[in-house]
């Protein structure tokens, strides 16, 4: 058979994508990548968006929320790629999937060092996002399907994260031989390194782990972002029926429903609920599936995380569980999901000691809504809004919760989930402007159903521009504008370590905000300040049923306290030492407290 005529790499490469599994490209467009647009423009469902950040926080949503298809960012050379490393940043620290296609300056133009530059808008993108890449390269010539296909399904995992390929200009547009790229003659090609350590089998695995909790008297299973939610529910049925008490952290709250008999809440030290923190702080045996148990989930103070339990932790990454915090009994290099399925299978407990009983009591008895968050407001509560709005949506809903500030934690406290509901955060980077990209990716990865956002309006100010794609689009995205006037998070943390003494955290101290429904009206987005009388479930779930895409400015109290909290104290070397997340402040009743501390050690 004669060979094919000469094609566009740039086209070979999209139809490699689309075998793949790509459908969604969400891009801002530019001279560096040109010929990569002109050969995604009829392959893919194209979404240009106004910044790059916003480009790799949308395809990192759409992946995350998706029912079919993947979604991959496309990108210019130069601050095109500087823009977008924000998010490759936090789809590493969250192990997520997320493909960022990148042009480059032509390959007789790349700098060499000790040159900072030499094209047109030249940056070492790989070199730049290689740190903080699964894999970064420059396609400096064309290379063969086997070894594209490679390099891109290494963000899938089973060690998931971020791909960088930056493609040269010339070779975007170079003219090749598809069938001897996608031929026997390209088994020669380089390999690509991907570091991929042996992981354990899941069987073996689950085994012990069945063992363990067999004989365990207040078990607490937790479980973790990397245990994606098909996997999660359809397990659950299995954890319902033993009654084994199920905890999740904030990347995956969305895996138990928060009205299920096993639900042991959200434990953290950042938004976490009290509840959940005492309970593992009582157990005899915890098992994480899919949970990094770093600093933000087991507190500061590491070494009272659970303090009279065997910790098991099943997570694809050998040195996150080589590193000496919290301690464990046995760390698994395993799937996660392929661990919970046979895990499942091999369940066997029973609770002679009324501990899932002892779980539902302490739930009941300190309650997400702490009264400390009412006392003395100027203004409706944060926290009691956000848990209307929670109890407003339908279980075909998606919550974009935002990744960062007083709505966030908030929210993570008090959001009440339904069987089945989406929920959707990246919460270990933890960067402010996070909610409308994400949102944007969420809508666009679950077509005809609702996406609701609430962020505060610090955080919204640092993305807005995305209205125009929600507008654009006619995006059933609702908006609930948290306005506490600024950075609610750093002023409580200035007023609490620098006796008040503010600085860039309100508009007295140098901040400024639009007028909000003017903005949204310039965007064609109706918009309206809700009133305290509309902030209850059932007004809300009549403002939400109103078609296409809507925003509500909530004014809130801008000194809301953000309670329960771990008391922190800095050292006379400036150091700080923490006390365990089962030490929270304000205290509990007397008597409560002794109720919910049965097990605690003292």
């Amino acid at each position: 058979m004669p060979n094919e005529a000469p094609t566009k790499y740039a086209d070979v490469l999209g139809d490699w994508l689309v075998a793949m599994g790509y459908t969604h490209c969400f891009m801002v467009a530019g001279g560096g990548c040109m010929h990569l647009i002109d050969g995604f423009r009829s392959r893919f469902t194209c979404i240009p968006v106004v910044h790059e950040v916003s480009a790799g926080i949308a395809a990192e949503h759409f992946n995350e929320c998706r029912s079919a298809g993947r979604a991959f960012a496309l990108v210019t050379t130069g601050p095109g790629l500087t823009n977008v490393v924000s998010s490759i940043a936090a789809c590493w620290a969250e192990r997520r999937e997320l493909l960022v296609i990148a042009g480059q300056v032509k390959s007789t133009d790349l700098l060499e060092q000790p040159l900072r530059q030499r094209g047109l808008q030249e940056v070492d993108g790989a070199a730049l996002t290689g740190p903080i890449a699964v894999h970064a390269t420059c396609l400096r010539r064309p290379i063969p399907k086997r070894q594209f296909d490679a390099i891109v399904q290494s963000s899938w995992g089973p060690h998931p994260g971020p791909v960088v390929i930056e493609v040269c200009l010339d070779v975007q547009a170079a003219p090749v031989d598809r069938a001897a790229l996608e031929g026997d003659g390209s088994r020669g090609a380089e390999a690509v390194s991907v570091s991929t350590p042996p992981t354990e089998d899941s069987e073996v695995v689950a085994r012990q782990i069945a063992e363990a909790l067999r004989h365990a008297k207040r078990p607490i299973l937790l479980l973790g972002g990397l245990l994606t939610r098909d996997v999660a529910w359809e397990g659950l049925e299995t954890l319902e029926r033993i009654g084994l008490p199920t905890a999740t952290t904030t990347s995956a709250i969305d895996r138990i429903p928060t009205h299920s008999p096993i639900h042991a809440g959200r434990p953290s030290s950042w938004g976490g609920q009290r509840s959940a923190n005492l309970l593992v702080a009582q157990a005899d045996v915890v098992v994480a599936i899919g949970a990094q148990l770093d600093l933000q989930q087991t507190g500061f103070n590491w070494r009272e995380y659970a303090p009279g339990a065997r910790i098991f932790q099943v997570y694809p990454c050998p040195v996150e569980l080589a590193k000496g915090h919290p301690t464990l009994a046995a760390g698994f290099c395993a799937s996660p999901n392929g661990v919970f399925k046979a895990l499942v299978h091999q369940l066997e407990w029973d609770d002679a000691g009324q501990w899932g009983e002892y779980v539902r009591r302490v739930r009941s008895l300190v309650p997400t809504l702490e009264p400390a968050n009412e006392i003395g407001l100027k203004g409706p509560s944060t926290f009691r809004f956000l848990r209307e709005l929670s109890l407003a949506t339908r279980p075909d809903d998606v919550l974009a919760l935002s990744s960062s500030g007083g709505g966030f934690t908030a929210g993570l406290q008090v959001y009440e989930l339904a069987r089945g509901q989406y929920a959707t955060t990246s919460a270990a980077m933890a960067s402010m402007g996070w909610g409308l990209a994400s949102a944007v990716g969420a809508a666009f990865a679950r077509p005809g159903q609702r996406v609701v956002l609430a962020e505060g309006d610090g955080s919204f100010s640092q993305n807005l521009q995305e209205l125009a794609i929600v507008r654009r689009h006619g995006l059933p995205v609702k908006m609930f504008l948290v306005a506490n006037g600024g950075y609610a998070s750093i002023r409580a943390t200035q007023r609490k370590f620098f006796q008040g003494a503010y600085v860039g955290c309100d508009e007295a101290t140098g901040l400024g905000f639009p007028d909000w429904i003017a903005l949204f009206q310039a965007f064609g987005i109706p918009a309206e300040t809700l009133s305290p009388s509309d902030m209850v479930a059932e007004r809300l779930a009549a403002l939400l049923d109103r078609p296409g895409p809507a925003a509500w400015v909530v004014e809130v109290d801008p000194d809301q306290p953000n309670f329960p909290v771990v008391t922190s104290r800095i050292l006379p070397d400036g150091s700080m030492e923490s006390n365990p997340l089962s030490r929270q402040q304000p205290p509990l009743p007397a008597e409560i407290e002794v109720e919910v501390t049965r097990y605690l050690l003292t």
